[in-house]
């Protein structure tokens, strides 16, 4: 049965038998033999019952609550050893028992039994909560005093000393004990707990016996007392409430506070009234003709000292609340105004600093620039090393470019990998962009990892007599100039101009004819070839897109990354691959050799499209094509997403017999890791490398290590880019097989390349 089902029970038990035994009170006469021997043995029977049930619950609890019950146990046990010896005198010696004697003691231990239990009561306040608490009691305290004095006190203390002073204390102790657990009442009351039902049956309870305890002694001292009155039934209730908060706590857990449960102070009038109370009794008592006497007045000074020190705490604590709130308030702001991850400046911030500095521009002339930073090949960190590495990176560039700032710039995170500086003060802007740029220069250690890092500036300078433009203008030409720092090449400053605008702003007169052209076959396809050292023979071709519109040729780092926006360089490079496939196999029957190879570039999203697989296999199968004709070149970026699934999809293009070719080796973030567990077949060093090979001895070194790398993991390597002889010669020295650049042959169409390969027909050597 549920405990609150149980609990209804038992009050509702509770109570009637409470009714039937005030019906019997009420409807007999005091004092008479029979009266007594029934109030007698019922206040017995229910505070033998009510200890029994509190040593029940001791038992079943634990920690802080065990000890509770268990000084209510012996509160309880006490008062029922005390009514054991009153029904001794009573029916056993059939006298009135005598005042005091042998039962005052076991009554007395209950107020002191009780109001150390209610001390005891786990309630989970904290240090300055018990000190309100404490202060309430004696607000408490010292009201019940000046009310019990005027009401019960004075008239028991006269009356009990004509018969000693041991009397008169004995008389005493019965208020001063009420007052002492109805002060714990309060005390127990002025919180809420896991126990709060237990509390309330328990304060209820002991209020009962407090009226009934005042009322015993008043009517003690005055002679009028008999056993079996109504004031007995604040015993009976008493004891019949103990014993149902005992049941209940005995059969439900004890209960903890919740994480961030809040236990509530008291209601805030709940100690005052009992002082509100003692002011209208002494008042009331004032104009009945009795002056307050020194007790009466010391009681009510302590009352409201309690209530002085209440306040005191009180304003002590709104203090605290209100530098809590004032701390928390400027935490939110900073929050909602800084980045999480690096603390810089938000764009919410940034944006209102910009706001200010330009107003400034427009009243004083005063110059300003600002700078839009983006981390180049950011993704390929996150990609390869994990989003916490790029975290730990953005923290990096973050410190590194904070340091190379004045102390009045203002640095802050959009998002992502993009960073925004706000020069003032006359700064110059270029130097500064320059010492960012330089800032970078040294790798930065990311996890044990030495990884390097560049990025791509755009910066708009505002002169003093510079127009002032509207916010938004700004913040879009600085990034319109981001832009074009990385499609110069990254890694670099540049400065906005009028003539500047963003790639998807400059694709919209291409995007349609470039579509058109795809779709009418209008691309040109031309072909680079691959020269062997070994013989000085051709030995491979790279297809390679030209398209002309209006007369005006587009370059191909013009027309294709707009292929890639525009969703149009997969239709692209189907084109290129069914161009190059029938070049190839019409060469191999013009000059009967089917040993010769094209390359054809494919971008890294579709190397990963089974349908594009697919798409190659039924190319190649329906050209009549051998294992190995066709090669496919791919970029760095496609080795640094999830190695495992390209580790899959690769192995599917070695399977299908079309070799794997990394183009521009040398320029990106591709690591050793990557080469030696992805089944690639040839290396195509950047021309970058290639570049000042013949004029810098720390360049033909390094590319000396890339050379002897590749032939140790068994590649095939191909130096891209070669021009001049002083290169050529580099080349040879250092080994290297293959190589390919104007300095052997432009691109040519398709149809004039059977007249190069006349005049250099060898059995091939490479995996060309």
């Amino acid at each position: 049965m549920p405990p609150q089902r149980v609990l209804v029970r038992a009050l509702l038990a509770a109570g009637l038998l409470t009714v039937a035994i005030g019906t019997v009170f009420g409807l007999s006469t005091p004092g008479s033999p029979g009266v007594k021997a029934f109030a007698d043995i019922v206040q017995l029977l229910l505070s033998a019952g009510a200890a029994l049930a509190s040593a029940r619950a001791s038992s079943r609890a634990t920690g802080q609550l065990r000890l509770s019950w268990r000084w209510i146990a012996i509160g309880t046990g006490g008062w029922s050893i005390g009514q054991l010896a009153w029904c001794y005198y009573e029916l056993g010696l059939g006298v009135n028992t005598p005042f005091p004697s042998v039962a005052d003691i076991g009554f007395l231990m209950f107020p002191m039994g009780t109001a150390v239990g209610l001390w005891f009561f786990p309630n989970h306040q904290n240090r300055q909560l018990r000190l309100r608490s404490l202060l309430d009691g004696c607000v408490v305290v010292g009201a019940l005093v000046s009310i019990s004095w005027v009401l019960v006190l004075e008239a028991a203390v006269k009356a009990a000393t004509d018969d000693g002073a041991f009397n008169a204390a004995v008389a005493l102790a019965y208020p001063i004990g009420d007052v002492l657990f109805i002060a714990m009442v309060f005390y127990s009351l002025s919180w809420s707990g896991p126990h709060r039902r237990t509390q309330i049956l328990l304060a209820v309870g002991m209020l009962a016996m407090a009226v009934s305890d005042s009322g015993f002694t008043y009517q003690t001292a005055v002679g009028l007392y008999k056993t079996g009155s109504l004031l007995d039934l604040g015993w009976v209730t008493a004891f019949l409430l103990i014993t149902v908060a005992a049941w209940d706590a005995a059969g439900s857990r004890t209960a903890q506070p919740q994480s961030g449960e809040i236990i509530v102070d008291a209601p805030f009038i709940l100690p005052y009234l009992p002082l509100l109370l003692a002011v209208a009794v002494s008042t009331g008592s004032y104009f009945g003709g009795s002056r307050p006497d020194l007790i009466q007045v010391g009681a009510i000074v302590v009352s409201v000292g309690a209530v002085l020190g209440r306040q005191y705490l009180t304003l002590i604590d709104n203090r605290m609340l209100l530098a809590v709130v004032a701390a928390r308030e400027e935490q939110l702001r900073h929050l909602s105004m800084h980045d999480p991850l690096t603390g810089l400046a938000n764009r919410a911030l940034f944006t209102d600093r910009v706001s200010h500095a330009l107003a400034l521009h427009r009243r004083d002339g005063r110059p300003l620039a600002l700078m839009f930073c983006d981390l180049d090949d950011f993704k390929a960190v996150n990609d390869t090393y994990g989003h916490p590495a790029g975290d730990e990176l953005l923290i990096r560039v973050s410190e590194r470019m904070r340091g190379a700032l004045r102390a009045g710039d203002t640095l802050a995170r959009f998002g992502g990998d993009e960073f925004a500086i706000l020069i003032e003060d006359g700064g110059l802007a270029q130097i500064v962009g320059d010492r960012l740029i330089e800032s970078l220069a040294e790798p930065v250690l990311v996890s044990g990892t030495l990884l390097s890092v560049q990025a791509s500036i755009g910066m708009m300078a505002l002169a003093a007599d510079d127009t002032s433009p509207e916010l938004e203008t700004l913040l879009a030409h600085a990034d319109i100039a981001m832009y074009s720092a990385k499609r110069a090449g990254k890694g670099r400053v540049v400065q906005y101009d009028a003539s500047m605008m963003l790639p998807e702003i400059a694709d919209l007169p291409l995007r349609i004819p470039l579509a058109d052209a795809v779709t009418a076959g209008e691309i040109t396809t031309v072909y680079q070839p691959i020269v062997s050292l070994t013989d000085d023979r051709v030995v491979g071709m790279e297809a390679l897109a030209r398209w002309t519109h209006e007369g005006v040729e587009i370059l191909p780092n013009q027309f294709i990354p707009l292929a890639q926006r525009a969703g149009l360089i997969r239709p692209l490079t189907s084109l290129m691959l069914e161009r190059a496939c029938a070049d190839l196999m019409d060469w191999c029957r013009q000059i009967d050799d089917m040993d010769l190879r094209v390359a054809v570039n494919v971008p890294s999203r579709l190397i990963s499209d089974l349908t594009f697989l697919d798409e190659v296999a039924e190319v190649t199968l329906r050209h009549g094509m051998r294992r190995g004709q066709l090669i496919l070149e791919i970029t760095e970026d496609t080795l640094l997403g999830d190695l495992p699934t390209a580790k899959a999809v690769m192995s599917q293009w070695s399977e299908l017999g079309v070799p794997l070719a990394l183009d521009d080796f040398g320029a990106g973030h591709a690591p050793l890791l990557h080469l030696h567990q992805i089944p690639l077949r040839i290396l195509k060093v950047d021309v970058g490398l290639i570049a000042n090979l013949d004029s810098d001895h720390r360049a033909e070194r390094f590319v000396g290590a890339l050379l002897g790398l590749g032939r140790e993991l068994g590649f095939d390597v191909v130096a891209e880019g070669v021009e001049r002889p002083g290169q050529l010669e580099a080349l040879r020295r250092l080994g290297c097989r293959n190589v390919q650049g104007f300095f052997f042959a432009r691109p040519v169409v398709a149809a004039d390349v059977p007249a190069l390969l006349m005049r250099s027909l060898t059995p091939l050597e490479s995996a060309y």
